[in-house]
């Protein structure tokens, strides 16, 4: 049956409405959870550098204390120290003369260059603080200062001119921030290494300085946790203020219909049809516009006229002329929804101001019009059928109108309709 079809059509529309505050809710919550997790996502990549950083700082430090002592013992030409098993005679100094001293009271000392003290200092800080370095080169007297496959792939990257190298890498199973810088010879050098032919200004090799990550890494996993915490927590409120957004839209629209309500009680209601008149239709429709443009939704204004509504009175008489206006009011209250704004604003003019929920909608409406009419001519037997010339005019919140202009687009449409006719 056509009435049992529109009744469908009908409730369709109207649950549109629910299904469009879902969809912003879920919009606005998907929004919202991309800024959080891009706030997320970027404030770890941050830390995590923050604390790279905070390990290229340490092996600076290191470095920079490494070549401090360097130059202090270079600048004395090496310091004595008494002979001990940590520290025995230099083997690569025993060209010296005076490597090995006694004291007055017979305390054997052994001189100890620059690399010997450094490397014996960074077996101290390796134990201590997980600290290393290392000072090797591609051409080293001592074995042991030989470098590893990392040392020597920078050494030759100073060759070209690099001026520091630095990466985390694996050494021993733990993970290290590995830092080089190339190694100039100064004056001070040239005792022990002129015979390798090196002159001062020469890069003579690297010192590589190694920072045990696991420290930094527990403090940085710290923070990320404290951070997940917090970003989580911010989430949560804002997915409130949003559930907290909606219903105050949805209050508003029942603040809408208490005010449809008002307007009943103010008798803005055409008396012979029940449909709102002139003057409850502006008011209404003008806050309708309003919603429309705040929603930023389209809007659809159809303006019918009785077609030979002066046949129906001379022929049948008023009476007659009234009943076809108030089968027409019916007809028009089972298509259109209740949230609609459905007048009669003329003699035999009426306006529908209705939401379009997609494109097929103004074809959805004019179809069912047809049906309608169609088959209420079909099955009355009056000597008359009723018809209707329509104009219809869309609203686009892009291109704001008022209600005034919009009903007068659509009355124009309806003549030219009524003028084919």
């Amino acid at each position: 049956m056509p009435i049992t079809r529109s009744v469908k059509i009908k409730n369709q529309l109207e649950e549109g409405d629910g299904e469009i505050h879902r969809q912003i809710a879920l919009i606005l919550a998907a929004v919202w959870t991309i800024v959080i997790g891009a706030s997320l996502i970027w404030n770890i990549v941050e830390i995590k550098q923050k604390t790279l950083d905070s390990a290229r700082i340490q092996a600076k430090v290191t470095y920079e204390k490494d070549i401090m002592y360097r130059r202090w013992n270079a600048g004395h030409g090496g310091v004595y120290v008494p002979v001990t098993n940590e520290t025995q005679p230099n083997p690569y100094l025993s060209q010296i003369p005076e490597r090995d001293i006694k004291t007055p009271s017979g305390k054997l000392l052994t001189l100890v260059n620059p690399a010997y003290m450094t490397r014996q200092v960074n077996e101290i800080a390796k134990k201590e603080y997980g600290l290393t370095g290392h000072l090797t080169s591609l051409k080293p007297i001592r074995p042991e200062n030989a470098p590893d496959p990392w040392e020597t792939k920078a050494l030759k990257a100073f060759e070209q001119r690099e001026t520091e190298v630095s990466s985390v890498e694996n050494i021993e199973g733990k993970e290290y921030l590995r830092l080089m810088r190339p190694f100039i010879t100064e004056e001070e050098c040239l005792k022990c290494h002129a015979v390798q032919g090196y002159k001062k200004g020469d890069i003579r090799g690297g010192i590589s300085v190694s920072v045990q990550m696991e420290p930094l890494w527990t403090i940085m996993h710290a923070r990320m946790k404290t951070l997940s915490v917090g970003h989580v927590l911010i989430w949560l409120i804002g997915l409130s203020a949003i559930a907290f957004g909606i219903q105050r839209l949805k209050t508003s629209e029942l603040k809408r219909k208490h005010l449809e309500e008002e307007l009943i009680a103010m008798s803005f209601r055409d008396e012979l049809t029940g449909l709102y008149n002139r003057r409850g239709f502006l008011i209404l429709a003008e806050q309708q516009l309003k919603f429309a443009d705040r929603m930023e939704k389209r809007m659809l204004l159809l303006f019918a006229d009785l077609d030979g509504m002066k046949y129906i009175n001379d022929r049948f008489g008023h009476h007659e002329g009234d009943k076809a206006l108030i089968v027409t009011a019916y007809i028009l209250k089972e298509i259109f929804r209740k949230s609609d704004i459905i007048a009669r604003i003329g003699g035999d003019e009426f306006v529908v101001l209705a939401m379009e929920t997609h494109d097929a909608t103004e074809k959805i409406y004019t179809d069912r019009l047809k049906e309608f009419f169609d088959t209420y001519n079909t099955k009355a037997k009056y000597g008359y059928k009723l018809m209707l010339s329509i104009g219809i005019a869309h609203y686009d919140p892009a291109n704001p109108c008022s209600i005034e202009q919009l009903v007068k687009r659509a009355d124009k449409l309806m003549y030219e309709q009524k003028q084919q006719k």
